[in-house]
């Protein structure tokens, strides 16, 4: 079995992501690096160094890779899709708001593209296929002092294409899922279309073309959740989301209350 899954292993290579790129995307600039700390941590660094959108990096593995609320994100070698990506948008910081959902959008019609698998998303950036989390979406970005946008962002996709040779850690094997088998190679096509995706909502961010896509995963729409805020936690309806996508929710007592991305952690009872 060994043999096999060393066989059957996938690289990201630049010339098969490029040439599967739209006509508008050929020129991205692709960096791939066998290992690194945090794809979204050397963005950041570049970031600050002054190097322009659109960039992708993407790694074979990540030491420390990272979630949202400062979890990690595990990044085996030879497993999965660790990408960021450095924008310098001029949107405001509230229209920036909507890049990780709108990549969580991405993501998820890529998967289903490929695949042909269902997903559902976990407000607000986690996809999630047979009741499993295989993708997360994390979004950093660094706000102009004169507050009218954002300076650049980075956006870090991370993809479980297939278990690790040894499975999940304990602490994640029960809720961690995988697309693939060890003999599907989809990551360099998987990487290309998430690529294609998300630029074109990114063009077009205000315009919010992604929503209905977005919405219509959020598999626990109408269903009660329990919202922990801080150190509150109560019951609610899941309703709807609104147009920046933030969730609206309505409480035991009837309350509509609208719910911003950060704020909560949201687990279905």
């Amino acid at each position: 079995m060994a043999q096999n899954n060393i066989l059957n292993k996938e690289f990201a290579d630049e010339s098969i992501i490029r040439s599967m790129l739209l006509p508008e995307y050929k020129g991205v600039k692709i960096r791939i690096v066998q290992q690194t700390d945090s794809t979204n941590e050397q963005m950041k660094k570049a970031a600050l160094s002054g190097e322009g959108e659109i960039s992708v990096l993407i790694a074979e593995s990540q030491s420390a890779g990272r979630g949202t609320k400062g979890r990690s994100f595990y990044s085996p070698a030879d497993t999965g899709c660790y990408m960021s990506i450095l924008l310098r948008p001029t949107y405001t910081v509230g229209e920036c708001t909507l890049l990780t959902t709108a990549a969580a959008a991405a993501t998820a019609e890529a998967i289903e593209k490929l695949t042909g698998r269902k997903t559902g998303i976990k407000w607000v950036n986690d996809i999630i296929v047979d009741k499993r989390k295989v993708a997360g979406i994390l979004t950093e970005g660094s706000i102009k002092k004169d507050l009218s946008g954002l300076d650049w962002a980075v956006v870090g996709i991370g993809v479980n294409i297939r278990e690790p040779e040894n499975g999940f850690p304990d602490e994640i094997k029960k809720i961690a899922g995988t697309l693939c088998g060890n003999g599907d190679e989809i990551k360099n096509c998987l990487i290309a279309e998430i690529i294609n995706i998300f630029l074109n909502y990114y063009g077009r961010l205000t315009q919010k073309q992604f929503i209905e896509q977005y919405r219509k995963r959020l598999f626990f729409l109408g269903n009660e959740i329990t919202v922990t805020q801080g150190e509150n936690t109560y019951k609610a309806t899941a309703v709807d989301i609104d147009s920046m996508c933030r969730l609206i929710v309505k409480d035991t007592e009837g309350n509509e209350r609208v719910l911003n991305a950060g704020e909560i952690s949201i687990r279905p009872v």
